[in-house]
């Protein structure tokens, strides 16, 4: 198998951006302020579909914003 499979280059990215690192830190932060939310989260499997449902649906958006933290931080 070649080590430069689609997966991995995706990990290697998400791991030297900068503004994705934000975006998890802010979610994180999120999840520590409503641990009510976090454990239904991990509770219900349905609930972990519809937040990765919400992340594609709403992925522009995030992309946009991940490029405007990217530029404010410049």
């Amino acid at each position: 198998m070649r080590g430069n499979r689609p997966v991995r280059r995706l990990n290697e990215h998400y791991k030297s951006n900068q503004g994705f690192k934000a975006w998890v830190k802010a979610n994180e932060q999120w999840f520590k302020e409503n641990p009510e939310v976090f454990q239904q989260l991990l509770s219900n499997p349905n609930m972990i579909n519809l937040f990765m449902d919400l992340m594609v649906m709403n992925s522009s958006r995030i992309q946009k914003r991940l490029r405007k933290a990217g530029r404010k931080q410049r």
